[in-house]
């Protein structure tokens, strides 16, 4: 055991002298430490039981007879000697001070707030099976791929969700920062993937609803895109529209295809119109690819920024305590390799 107890004094001393430097180098900067995970501390008797354990369950080294053993006891050790266990103290050291480094020091000093943009977007997507339809070259839904995908592309501090809608309605992607899966996500979309005979405009835009409904942000934004009118679900988007407005949630329409006046019946501008306008939004058609990226580049320009402050980022300075623990290792592999060497 006393060999246990001398490496520990080894080890206290070294992390004497390592605290003596940093109060010289570092200086005041040492009233601002705090430690961001303090249960690692714990962990600092971890280094100590092996050193005991090792003590215990080591066999015990080998000996030789000598002839004068007395006189050689009156002799005594040397100084080198009295050193022996230096180089296992230096290495305890070290691991206490990586596991200091574990509890992750920071400073108070120097302590910021991270601010980022507080919008979350919902982009509301028709599947029903018109937007198979040519006049949008190739078809409507892959000129609506490509716009989306560049909205996307475009908003890389926003959460963004996606939703999809024809007669069911699916949430394809929750808000989410991971932009590079909803790009993904969105290169997949193909007719069929949902119930696409209809057109449930109010049940997308409920949906995009939920969605929204456990954001935090200042700004909440629903962009729908479809070419036609809504002729089933359970909800009506008009009803809907009121519901987001009162929840101060902003309803940007967009109508694609060429048939905008609905000679077919299958189109009703007015009501996005007024979805739109009562929610604060604005309503879009396109005719072209190119009015298309128009209308997604004003909905892009009027878009508000509004800052939220996130959580307080406080400055690492684990490497106040990693270098000294390279050091003393460095010190330790020295030791152990010349003046103190030991041979069996």
């Amino acid at each position: 055991m006393s060999t246990a107890v001398h490496v520990v004094g080894f080890a206290v001393g070294a992390l004497a002298l390592v605290a003596a430097g940093l109060g010289i180098f570092v200086g005041s900067e040492l009233r601002y430490l705090v430690f961001s995970e303090p249960l690692w501390f714990a962990a600092l008797l971890l280094p100590v039981l092996a050193v005991v354990l090792r003590q215990v369950l080591m066999p015990r080294p080998a000996t030789m007879r000598f002839s004068r053993a007395k006189s050689l006891g009156r002799l005594g050790g040397g100084f080198m000697a009295r050193l022996a266990h230096l180089p296992d103290g230096l290495r305890l050291a070290a691991a206490l001070l990586v596991v200091v480094c574990l509890t992750r020091p920071q400073s108070t000093r120097g302590a910021d707030r991270i601010k980022h943009e507080g919008i979350d977007v919902v982009l509301v997507l028709d599947l029903s099976e018109s937007m198979e339809t040519p006049d949008i070259p190739p078809t409507r839904l892959h000129a609506a791929k490509a716009v989306v995908d560049d909205f996307i592309a475009r908003r890389p501090r926003d959460r963004i969700s996606l939703v999809a809608f024809g007669s069911a309605v699916s949430t394809l992607a929750p808000l989410t920062m991971d932009h590079g899966v909803l790009r993904q996500l969105v290169s997949r979309l193909r007719i069929g993937m949902i119930d696409g005979q209809h057109t449930a405009i109010g049940d997308g835009l409920g949906v995009a609803l939920n969605r929204l409904a456990e954001s935090e942000a200042d700004s909440q934004v629903v962009v729908l895109l479809t070419d036609g009118l809504n002729n089933w679900g359970e909800n009506d988007p008009d009803t809907v529209a009121s519901e987001a407005a009162e929840r101060q949630v902003k309803v940007y329409t967009v109508l694609m295809g060429r048939d905008l006046q609905g000679r077919d019946g299958n189109v009703d501008a007015g009501q996005l119109e007024r979805i739109a306008s009562v929610t604060g939004g604005f309503a879009y058609t396109a005719v072209d690819q190119e009015q298309l990226k128009g209308s997604f580049q004003d909905v892009l320009d009027k878009l508000e920024r509004s800052e939220i402050e996130g959580n307080v980022v406080r400055p690492e300075r684990f490497e106040w305590f990693l270098w000294p623990a390279f050091v003393l290792l460095l010190l330790d592999i020295g030791l152990r390799t010349t003046r103190l060497r030991r041979f069996p």
